[in-house]
């Protein structure tokens, strides 16, 4: 099963996309917001179309849905819908500047004026990282304000980062090079043995450690350094009830696991890995290897937290892995000379360079299956919808999807997002 795909034409820096709107910043500071909804909507020409171009790019998560999944063991409902997809993959949807003008919702010079080192959306919040320190300013406003982002950004922190990635308690891991591992902590649920390096901010040092970039594996952080020893920050929940009555509920530090102890590998050779919710990933010579993490592992029936699943190789041309993601619909392999996307049926996508920036959505409720690609002269936008149709349990590749009972975050939280997907249960003790 192909990708779908979307390219628009243009010279683009950075991408985001959150609640119907795409966010795209150009090489001179400018920062223009458009109607992605309604750019997907333009493209559907027949009825037959629209329902394999609305799940591709506008409702990601909606074939996930535990009714719909029953409906997929019916091999005519399967093939039907297959169908739906097999008559648009091979298509790219070309939208040029002209046509991209239609759609334009506010434009507007982005907040500092300086570009963004790194940039994240949560809760209508935008996140970004610059020389000058972390700032965020309210996102997706009202339609009537002068600037849909306020361009009046508050100033968080003034350490200057390498990366920003957002969790969904809420926190958000702070990559800052030789300054190590940080997190931003917006909830009431705080580590009572962390360093605040803030007195007046929630801002915690995790490890004193080289990091590059990172991201969250449940409660946890995996920390990924390109010229270090990469380790997973794994964290608890603490629970201690208070002369009132009431449980008081810290997340804590708890340990540190280095890529060499979690893959068991003595090797004195530096090789990146990364990983985000249940699997962990770590490059070596022509390929990487997969390790899966069950954060609900029980000691007393035998299973084990890390389990090594299999290796891949690469194809030598493509050079060396300098990077790397993960999202339910597989795993982006970011190498010197291209993007390689194994997908969760081991189908492989290669994207060639030169290649500005990359992004993927897990967290979105509506574009998991989006990944966001800007060349010199475009951002191809791919869809990836194979895995709606796979035993999740059984994959080897890719975030496992799991169907939430609920929706609960830990108490005191002070936001909630609507459009953050809860991949994980977390059993509070409360």
């Amino acid at each position: 099963m192909q990708p779908l795909k979307i390219s628009i034409k243009g010279d683009y820096y950075d991408c985001q996309i959150y609640r119907g709107r795409l966010y795209l910043w150009d090489f001179n500071g400018g920062l223009k917001v458009y109607d992605w909804t309604s750019i997907v909507k333009s493209l559907i020409k027949y009825e037959t179309d629209k329902i394999a171009l609305t799940f591709s790019f506008l409702d990601g998560n909606y074939l996930y849905k535990a009714s719909l999944i029953e409906l997929f063991k019916d091999k005519d409902f399967k093939r039907l819908l297959l169908k739906k997809f097999k008559r648009v993959e091979s298509k790219t949807f070309q939208i040029t500047q002209k046509k991209l003008a239609k759609f334009l919702l506010g434009e507007q010079e982005t907040p500092t004026g300086i570009l963004p080192t790194d940039t994240e959306i949560y809760s209508n919040q935008l996140y970004f990282i610059h020389e000058k320190g972390l700032f965020s300013s309210s996102a997706h406003r009202s339609k009537t304000e002068k600037y849909l982002v306020s361009s009046r950004p508050v100033k968080i922190w003034d350490c200057n980062l390498l990366s920003i990635k957002a969790n969904k308690y809420p926190q958000l891991a702070l990559s800052g090079g030789d300054e190590g591992l940080y997190e931003l902590n917006t909830s009431i649920a705080q580590p009572e043995n962390l360093k605040k390096v803030e007195s007046k901010k929630p801002i915690y040092q995790v490890s004193k450690e080289h990091s590059s970039f990172s991201n969250y594996s449940y409660l946890n952080i995996y920390n990924t350094s390109l010229v270090k020893e990469s380790f997973l920050a794994t964290f608890k929940w603490d629970a201690k009830l208070e002369l009132t009555g009431q449980l008081d509920v810290a997340r804590n530090y708890d340990a540190k696991l280095t890529d060499k102890t979690l893959f068991k590998t003595k090797s004195k050779q530096h090789f990146v890995s990364w990983g985000i919710a249940d699997k962990i990933y770590k490059a070596k010579n022509g390929g990487f290897e997969i390790i899966k993490f069950n954060n609900y592992a029980d000691k007393e029936k035998g299973e084990e937290k890390f389990q090594k699943l299999t290796s891949f190789n690469l194809q030598a041309w493509k050079g060396k892995v300098t990077n790397g993601g993960t999202a339910y619909f597989g795993n982006i392999v970011e190498c010197e000379n291209a993007l390689i996307v194994i997908l969760s049926d081991n189908q492989i996508i290669t994207i060639p360079g030169p290649i500005t920036r990359w992004r993927a959505y897990p967290r979105s409720m509506n574009y998991e299956n989006h990944l966001h690609v800007i060349l010199d002269e475009s951002i191809d936008i791919y869809s990836f919808n194979q895995d709606y149709f796979l035993e999740q349990e059984n994959k080897t590749i890719g975030i496992q999807f799991r169907n939430e009972k609920s929706k609960r975050t830990p108490r005191g939280s002070y936001f909630e997002d609507t459009d953050e997907s809860l991949y994980d249960d977390i059993n509070f003790p409360f």
